[in-house]
């Protein structure tokens, strides 16, 4: 078999895990990473799509480990990390991605079935949030990127040089109805964001967030794929369109390299103006 060229690129050499990179946007981030040089850890929920990623990114010559595992279920992402960390020798760039929206009201709203609250595809506003429902929101955007923070945080530490990004979203800086768990709980991911970036910047290790608007993904594709939902997008974001998630790789990919290595504690905005 043939020696496999040296990887090459700005991040040559390091190595990066991304949550939730089955698809969408961390699909998006994690072949950025891997196209500037950096060894890539898939991790996410479905083994099929965690599968896909990694063949997308060694069929782009780079290279990229298999973590399939529930983000939810803190045991299953020890077991599926910890030898990821053995064989790589650690995590020099962590992605936060893994999240899941459900447009719920807080409580039940008095309205009927059939009135539109909130961007088209939302509802119904007469089903409050189950409890169970708030906590997986909770579990899988904040308490599972503190997990991870916990077990590859150490070494980047120990190493003085590391990357946290956590994705969090526009939504923080509007308010659209219904989105009120998710939005309670990106918020709460990006005062983590500044508050971990000021306990670790004297480590060398830089923390910053992404705050993306309107990008069509799986989670959103109901609404970007219908005539209503493409209308109301040009109606509320200055740019008339939404965004490209590749855009939102490379600015990850700038963001775990060295010319950013100034940069620690800031959410930035990737809306089209949505939030101007």
């Amino acid at each position: 078999m043939p020696d496999l060229p040296e990887p090459s690129g700005p991040l040559a050499g390091r190595t990066a895990l991304v949550s939730g990179s089955g698809r969408g946007i961390g699909r998006a981030i994690a072949l950025s990473l891997a196209e500037a040089g950096a060894s890539t850890v898939i991790l996410a929920r479905h083994a099929e799509q965690v599968t896909e990623t990694v063949a997308l990114i060694d069929a782009a010559g780079g290279h990229a480990v298999a973590a399939p595992a529930d983000l939810t279920d803190a045991e299953g992402v020890a077991a599926a990390v910890e030898p990821v960390l053995a064989e790589l020798g650690g995590i020099d760039i962590l992605v936060n991605n893994a999240g899941v929206n459900l447009k719920r009201p807080f409580i039940p709203l008095p309205v009927d079935d059939g009135v539109a609250v909130g961007q088209p595809g939302s509802g119904p506003a007469s089903v409050g949030m189950a409890d169970e429902e708030w906590d997986a929101i909770f579990d899988t955007h904040v308490r599972a990127s503190l997990q991870l923070i916990r077990l590859v945080g150490p070494g980047m530490l120990q190493r003085r040089w590391g990357r946290v990004i956590n994705i969090g979203s526009s939504a923080v800086g509007r308010t659209p109805n219904l989105s009120g768990p998710y939005k309670v709980a990106k918020g709460a991911m990006m005062h983590f964001t500044r508050a971990l970036a000021k306990e670790w910047a004297e480590h060398g290790v830089t923390v910053n967030a992404i705050a993306p608007g309107h990008f069509r993904t799986d989670m959103s594709k109901a609404l970007h794929d219908s005539e209503e939902g493409q209308a109301w997008l040009r109606e509320r974001i200055p740019m008339h369109h939404a965004g490209d998630v590749r855009e939102l790789g490379a600015l990850a990919a700038f963001l775990a390299g060295d010319l950013a290595s100034f940069i620690t504690g800031q959410v930035i905005y990737v809306d089209g103006g949505e939030t101007l």
